[in-house]
């Protein structure tokens, strides 16, 4: 998959594994945290973010992608709206 940013092209995502606590399997709130995601660029560079919630990444993927906002997303704005998602 291959994501067309305005200034960038993400070749690929990865994200390491889902943490759900056995003991509070409801913890979350119904998000499915990562430990961590990386992005990788079409300038060969990769970026690791921690302890994403997938669900809000991926909804605001999905939604960037639908709304077509997604070829509007600058670098800068991928790593502060990503930045956000680490601290939410």
């Amino acid at each position: 998959m291959k994501l067309k940013l305005n200034d960038c092209i993400i070749t690929s995502i990865e994200g390491g594994s889902v943490d759900v606590s056995p003991t509070c399997p409801t913890c979350w709130g119904g998000e499915e945290w990562v430990d961590y995601i990386e992005v990788y660029f079409d300038e060969g560079e990769s970026v690791t973010y921690n302890e994403v919630s997938m669900t809000k990444f991926l909804d605001w993927i999905f939604t960037s992608i639908e709304t077509g906002e997604i070829s509007n997303i600058t670098r800068r704005k991928f790593d502060e709206k990503m930045e956000e998602l680490e601290e939410s």
